[in-house]
């Protein structure tokens, strides 16, 4: 890891083209794939060309004709959807209404309501956003921001997962070998054409086992443009921050600095900026970074749907500025609309934080020969089973829940076959003992919480997975060894026997 600090999230589109950069000895192998063609690209010098979709048109996939219709009025619109719609995590629920108000003006028939989001009807979308260097600084095509948002298309309300890899995990690159996942962008763009978007792309479809349906790319300049447009927002800061490192707004080869302190702030743009960039000192690491940046993007969601926002004019206008030369994408706006229909019910509690790092549960461990990050299994086959059934884990991976088995039955190795068949599925809990309970004619199993009720998720799954109810220790227990307390009983023997219980 380098030891100048670098910006995690900033693009231009101007300054990034036909640029090559040195991140190994093997950057030029070519490509084989033909890259798509991205429906929108926000760029100030080229005119979007398209065809409008009216009643007497068959075809599918056809979008606006921008050249027949009011260009600013289309840009003003596209262009600030796009912003709400990156740093508000993919919900942008409100946004439509504006949209439809000056739909006329627009088209007669601006959406095609029978399209479906690639992804949709197998029930979940996936959408990647990246970040990628600041031209002219060091390293600046590496995407040292790689983060997947998942939408469950099948629940009601739908929920929302969004999943940060850190930019040091060593993962295979197509054609390249095995690097930091950070390098698949920069790879890419040195070919020619630039191809930074379809190798990350592959690269984190192979690394977590799922399509990648859509793409973002944008940078942290525009973030902080959009927090000062909102007139900044409100993070409550868990713990002090000092990181003495943090580079000078204007010179990023000097020290200035950073000093947040803890408690509820309101952050103007440039220090939510420096919020969700620090990495040293008491910032933590790359895995702090990755959750604060996603604290970032919460709080820009609660200010933009607070109702301040669309009824302000000149803050929309702002949020136009922030968002015009700094965001990819090839999202239509038929697959925007149809985002905010699938998500326009999802609250708060339906959108789940995951970070993979070092932690219990992280996954993930430390190369000892190098600052790269590995799998703790020694490949991805249990992060690829956590991510098929991200929906029902990553609330129990958030709560992070560590479990007493005891065996109360006179079958041995009882609790043992529960432990490994967890492993197995990849459940993301803690076994934090395993033993013997105090006799040995428990007939049915039974689950103390005490948590107090605050662990629901793994309530309801242990509740599940066993068949009993979860209960609350008769006796105040002021430091219990666990978080809930598994005593398994013949019942469970039964249905091992059965085949309906886990197996070894």
């Amino acid at each position: 890891m380098k030891d100048s600090p670098k910006p995690d999230f900033v693009y231009d589109p101007e300054n990034d083209k036909g640029k090559k950069i040195k991140v190994s000895s093997s950057s030029s192998a070519a490509s084989s794939h033909t890259i798509e063609k991205p429906d929108f690209h926000f760029d100030p010098n080229k005119e979007l060309v398209n065809t409008i979709h009216t009643k007497n048109t068959h075809k599918t996939d056809d979008f606006f004709d921008l050249q027949k219709q009011p260009k600013p009025l289309w840009k003003r619109i596209m262009k600030w959807f796009f912003i709400i719609l990156l740093l508000a995590g993919i919900i942008a629920t409100g946004v439509a209404a504006y949209i439809f108000l000056h739909a006329s003006k627009i088209s007669t028939n601006p959406f095609d309501f029978s399209s479906k989001l690639k992804g949709e009807n197998d029930g979940r979308v996936n959408i990647l956003l990246l970040g990628i260097g600041d031209p002219g600084h060091a390293g600046e095509t590496l995407a040292d921001t790689n983060m997947v948002v998942s939408i469950d298309t099948k629940s009601q309300p739908n929920k929302v997962t969004m999943i940060s890899l850190p930019r040091d995990l060593r993962v295979s690159i197509s054609g390249e070998g095995y690097h930091k996942l950070n390098d698949a962008h920069a790879f890419g763009e040195a070919k020619k054409p630039p191809q930074g978007i379809e190798v990350s792309k592959k690269t984190i479809e192979q690394t977590l086992g799922i399509p990648i349906h859509y793409y973002i790319r944008a940078n942290f300049t525009g973030l902080k443009q959009a927090v000062d447009a909102l007139g900044g927002i409100d993070i409550t800061v868990k713990e002090p921050l000092i990181d003495t490192e943090y580079p000078c707004d204007k010179n990023e080869n000097k020290s200035c600095g950073l000093k947040i302190p803890a408690g509820p702030q309101h952050m103007d743009g440039a220090t939510a900026l420096k919020y969700a960039r620090c990495r040293k000192g008491t910032c933590g690491d790359d895995f702090g970074r990755a959750m604060r940046q996603q604290e970032v993007l919460t709080a820009i969601r609660v200010k933009v749907l607070s109702g301040q926002t669309l009824s302000n004019p000149a803050r929309v206008n702002d949020l136009i500025s922030a968002a015009s030369n700094n965001v990819k994408t090839d999202l239509s706006l038929r697959n925007i609309q149809r985002l905010q229909e699938i998500t326009k019910g999802t609250n708060p509690t339906d959108i789940t934080n995951v970070v993979f790092s070092l932690k219990p549960n992280g996954f993930l461990i430390t190369d000892k020969t190098s600052s790269d990050l590995l799998p703790e299994a020694g490949n991805f086959d249990d992060i690829q089973r956590f991510i098929a059934n991200i929906f029902e884990l990553a609330p129990i991976w958030k709560e992070d829940s560590t479990i007493i088995i005891l065996n109360g039955t006179p079958t041995a190795g009882l609790g043992g076959k529960l432990k490994a068949s967890l492993e197995k599925d990849g459940i993301p809990l803690t076994i934090s003992s395993l033993g013997n309970a105090k006799t040995k004619d428990i007939t049915t199993s039974q689950i103390i919480d005490y948590t107090g009720g605050k662990n629901p998720a793994t309530a309801n799954y242990l509740s599940k997975l066993l068949g009993v109810p979860v209960t609350q220790p008769a006796v105040p227990v002021k430091f219990p060894a666990g978080n809930f307390e598994v005593t398994l009983g013949t019942d469970y023997v039964a249905k091992l026997a059965q085949g309906s219980g886990p197996q070894n």
